[in-house]
């Protein structure tokens, strides 16, 4: 029977929201490019429906800003960085890191008008972020408790999940199939609570059954027990953390909705910092590399198991509770 029939469900606050009441691309942090892509030049690409260039000024800080020139549509990403500002490769109108304009040629003054939108931005772990904002309503997030300068990180893999951002994220909450997807036996019920504003966090401790290769290395290499943390900031990053014994595994999933109502998902895999240089520069690469075929097989097996997941509000059960509550949290991300 319906969580959302009123016979069964007595608690208000169980009530599903209606699909329309989700943001389509929610005010969250997202991944834009690496640090790398930026060395050389301005680099731009497709972002929910707009286009978003980033540039280096001279003290190194980064810049994201609209892509499109405000003056006649070019493209900011094919101009140049001149004088700390990115000039536009039509007519050579010079934007500042705030958007503004400082010099159109020909004229004393540049136009009003002549501003692009900037977004909050902030580069770590070679990656370069920005929140879909004008102001970030929550630090861009990491494992809570732990230092970003003990990790380092490697070029993430992406790949496109056929359903919304929302779906993507229940999965933290979705007890059914951490076992019927996963081949995980739940040790002890699972337990969510809010960690800090704008985050949801579920915890639970497994056995893994699975005979998927993925499932074999970590049973027969590592361990075949597991207590998992996922914590979905904004709606769409996620932070997870598993813990097997002595080994322990650090990502992300970053969910970036498009308007096909698909999500791409960039996967970003940690690893602490090796205390000893040298032994680090060789054997961090390539446990980098390691964790990474790990994590995303595991998520690859996930997409390709479910088919193209489709959100129903009214056809969800007492078993989805904690789902329930996670879709009446990601609403509020307009």
């Amino acid at each position: 029977m319906s969580i959302n029939d009123p016979d069964t469900c007595k608690a208000e606050d169980l009530k599903a929201p209606a699909a329309t009441e989700f943001a389509e691309f929610p005010a969250s942090w997202y991944r834009l490019c690496t640090s790398d892509m930026v060395r050389q030049g301005p680099f731009a690409r497709d972002v929910f429906n707009r286009r978003l260039v980033a540039y280096r000024r001279k003290c190194g800080e980064v810049v994201v800003m609209d892509a499109i020139c405000g003056h006649l549509g070019a493209d900011l990403g094919l101009g140049e960085v001149v004088d700390d500002c990115i000039e536009c490769p039509f007519h050579g109108w010079k934007y500042g890191h705030d958007g503004r304009c400082r010099k159109v040629p020909g004229c004393t003054t540049p136009p009003g008008f002549a501003a692009q939108r900037v977004f909050p931005c902030q580069e770590r772990d070679g990656s370069i972020y920005f929140f879909n904002g004008a102001t970030p309503t929550f630090p861009l997030p990491f494992f809570i408790d732990e230092d970003p300068k003990r990790y380092r990180s490697i070029a993430p893999r992406r790949f496109e999940a056929p359903c919304t951002w929302f779906m993507v994220n229940a999965h933290a909450f979705d007890v059914q199939h951490f076992g019927s997807v996963h081949g995980r036996r739940l040790l002890e019920p699972l337990k969510v609570d809010e960690p800090a504003p704008f985050a949801r966090r579920s915890c639970y401790s497994a056995e893994v059954l699975s005979n998927n290769i993925h499932s074999l290395v970590l049973r027969r290499l590592v361990s075949d027990r597991v207590k998992i943390t996922l914590t979905i900031w904004g709606g769409t990053f996620a932070v997870v953390t598993g813990d097997f014994g002595k080994s322990r595994s650090r990502f992300f999933v970053i969910s970036e909705p498009n308007s096909e109502g698909h999500t791409m998902c960039d996967v970003v895999v940690f690893t602490p910092q090796f205390s000893n240089p040298i032994i680090g520069s060789v054997l961090q690469p390539l446990m980098l590399r390691i964790r990474r075929w790990l994590t995303t097989g595991y998520l690859q097996h996930e997409r390709a198991s479910l088919g193209s997941p489709r959100y129903n509000p009214h056809s969800l059960i007492e078993v989805d509770q904690e789902m329930v509550r996670y879709f009446q949290w990601a609403a509020q991300f307009n």
